[in-house]
């Protein structure tokens, strides 16, 4: 086995696109009422052991941009209206 490569159950390599992100990397989700109408937000946090270079992919609206994220750490985006909400954590 080359190092780096995770042995994956069929169940798990049927589950995932080859460039979703790990399990460890986790989204939640809401909407808020602001000033000028309702915005979806989305806070990824990254519970692994590595930093990955991830990105939002939003239903109903453009997808986030590339981000770095370190072990421990996360962001938040959000995106005007109540329809957006995300479809996936990518890899990129």
């Amino acid at each position: 086995m080359a190092l780096g490569t995770a042995l994956l159950t069929p169940a798990e390599a049927m589950a995932a696109p080859a460039d979703a992100a790990p399990g460890c990397v986790s989204v939640r989700q809401w909407d808020d009422w602001t000033i000028t109408g309702y915005r979806s937000y989305a806070e990824v946090k990254n519970n692994c052991l590595w930093e990955y270079r991830v990105r939002v992919i939003w239903k109903n609206d453009l997808d986030g941009s590339c981000k770095s994220v370190r072990p421990g750490a996360g962001f938040t985006e959000w995106r005007q209206g109540k329809m957006p909400s995300v479809d996936e954590i990518r890899l990129c």
